[in-house]
């Protein structure tokens, strides 16, 4: 309800003589994919399938991949509101909000900013285009699939810059903190499916599906399995999340950043069909411009995540239901060059993994890596085309354990999209 009417508020609050800005944009794309496992059991995620791809056998071929409108208008001097309306047509079809907030940024020596609504944290380093995209590649690092999936606080965020030392110093420092709501269920996704490489963001009032739920019966066996699906945006335990981050900049050439994340979800919480997980994660990042303009993007993550083992999608618990806790680590490193201002070629490797570690002996649910290779070309303002090659294999030994698949799968992507754009600068 807050997200709706921060969104009307927005659009009744700016005036014709106002400042607006507006991007359409339609992302159509050709996708070929290949899991080298029987088709039956990777399926794409999307279907609720094992497959780590948007779209898999035989969900690819043409598809419209992403259509989405941003709009961000001033409603005073100082004040701005930023809609993102987005469609999609797979996982939980149809029209909804990726972001909707207000921005209050006053003029001072220290550049201060306040948001309220629904956003991304600013913890990405690679998705900095509108709508949340990556310029570098289609398809996103592990890290930041899991963010645009689980990661989308609805709260307050403070953050504000200053330049160190003389006038015109090209040092700068950064800090971040924000109270939110919602992000309960953070980690849920990543635990069931894994980690994962796509372009699909979840919107604020999405249903998404997952993999099943093992059903035991007295002895620990094994009896059947149980559909289950995750709102990811929900609030379960009226226990506010924070987060925080500092960092560091010099001029246009380097940039690092260090920042927190704990939902402080109770694992113990259920609400409509939603349980708590406890997900807390550090994060660190760095970008750096190298000789020959070649730029360089790389960022690490480490958390954990406390959650029921056992419990079911109805509030109730297995006979065997315990509280455990899983960590999870990702990283990755990606290279990029901009040629003649219209030729972009991108190069990513990711690496990722998923364990419990206090078992005896310790459990590693999931090992994995992939490269991706994009090349993109800006025909003009409005029209982008390119192709993405992308591989990942990963290993998942709950994929055997509970459906009785291929512990192991190689899976391989070839994309080709043509993205239009339209939109209204602000006026001046």
């Amino acid at each position: 309800m807050l997200v709706c009417a921060l969104a009307w508020g927005a659009a009744r609050a700016a005036q014709p003589t106002d400042r607006h800005q507006w991007t359409l944009e339609l992302d159509t794309s050709y996708l070929s994919s290949t899991s080298g496992t029987p088709a039956a059991d990777f399926t794409s995620w999307t279907n609720g399938g094992l497959s780590k791809l948007r779209r898999a056998p035989p969900d690819d071929g043409f598809s419209a991949a992403r259509l989405f409108a941003e709009y961000r208008g001033r409603i005073s001097p100082a004040w701005w509101a930023k809609v993102v309306v987005d469609y999609v047509d797979d996982a939980s079809p149809g029209l909804d909000l990726t972001e909707a907030y207000i921005d209050w940024q006053p003029t001072s020596e220290s550049q201060h900013q306040v948001r309220l609504g629904a956003f991304y944290p600013p913890l990405s380093l690679e998705n900095r285009d509108h709508g949340w995209n990556s310029p570098f590649t289609y398809s996103y690092s592990a890290i930041n699939t899991w963010l645009g999936e689980e990661i989308r606080p609805i709260g307050v965020e403070w953050s504000m810059r200053r330049h160190l030392g003389f006038a015109g110093s090209p040092h700068e420092v950064g800090a971040f903190a924000a109270g939110f709501y919602g992000n309960d269920p953070a980690g849920t996704l990543l635990f069931w499916r894994g980690w994962s490489l796509h372009d699909r963001q979840s919107r604020l009032n999405d249903r998404l599906p997952m993999p099943p739920s093992p059903l035991w019966d007295q002895t620990g066996t094994i009896v059947g399995t149980a559909a289950q699906s995750l709102e990811p945006f929900e609030e379960i335990d009226h226990r506010p999340g924070v987060y925080a981050g500092a960092e560091w900049r010099y001029a246009r050439r380097a940039l690092v950043q260090l920042a927190h994340y704990d939902n402080r979800a109770d694992p113990n919480a259920f609400s409509n069909g939603q349980w708590g997980w406890q997900t807390s994660f550090t994060q660190l990042g760095a970008q750096v411009t190298l000789p020959a303009g070649v730029g360089l993007i790389a960022q690490w993550m480490s958390g954990a995540t406390y959650w029921i083992a056992g419990a079911r999608s109805d509030g109730s618990m297995s006979p065997h239901a315990a509280l455990v806790e899983d960590a999870f680590t990702a990283k990755f490193l990606l290279l990029t060059r901009l040629v003649r201002n219209t030729h972009r070629f991108s190069l990513r490797y990711d690496d990722f993994a998923i364990a419990r570690e206090h078992a005896l002996p310790a459990v590693p649910s999931e090992a994995g890596h992939a490269w991706t290779f994009a090349y993109r070309y800006q025909h003009s303002p409005r029209v982008d085309a390119g192709f993405e090659w992308l591989r990942v294999r990963s290993q998942r030994d709950l994929w055997s354990d509970f459906y009785g698949a291929a512990r192991r799968a190689n899976e391989r992507q070839l994309r080709v999209q043509v993205s239009v754009k339209l939109g209204v600068p602000a006026h001046r």
